[in-house]
């Protein structure tokens, strides 16, 4: 799933779905993540994620967070929201083997933000002799899903 823990973060903070986030430790006291972000600019803390917005300064999971900032001195920093990840897995997992089950198959989890779902589908089941066309439709059925529900 794409950018999940900074997607999933920004359902608290969505005032900065449009700036370059990132996912990382955040201050132990209550400040914004902009004073964060502005006080770490030697952190050898590391990032966990970012967003898309956010990749293309150059950001990448797993660099430094003082050398984030210093490529992208907007980033905002959000903490990690545990309880969230969880709770949003799950209500995921639940729609995957939604269809897993519609299609008489599997969903592997690998994590909390990766699975794979095993369909399998009769000529019946689409009309034409477009099965890529099908399946794309079904992937794009279960991200609506997704969405709707998160």
């Amino acid at each position: 799933m794409d950018c999940f823990f900074t997607n999933v973060a920004l359902r608290k903070f969505p005032q900065y779905r449009d700036k370059p986030v990132a996912i990382g430790h955040s201050s132990t006291d209550k400040s914004s993540p902009q004073e964060f972000a502005s006080r770490s600019k030697n952190s050898s803390s590391e990032l966990s994620t970012c967003n898309y917005i956010a990749r293309k300064f150059g950001l990448r999971k797993g660099m430094f967070l003082g050398d984030a900032i210093q490529l992208c001195p907007d980033l905002v920093v959000l903490p990690y929201e545990f309880e969230s990840f969880q709770e949003v897995s799950a209500v995921v997992d639940e729609v995957l083997h939604e269809y897993a089950g519609k299609y008489n198959r599997y969903v592997e989890v690998v994590s909390c933000d990766e699975a794979y779902v095993e369909i399998y589908v009769e000529p019946e089941d689409y009309t034409g002799n477009d099965i890529y066309g099908f399946l794309y439709s079904i992937a794009e059925e279960i991200r609506k899903d997704i969405f709707k529900h998160t």
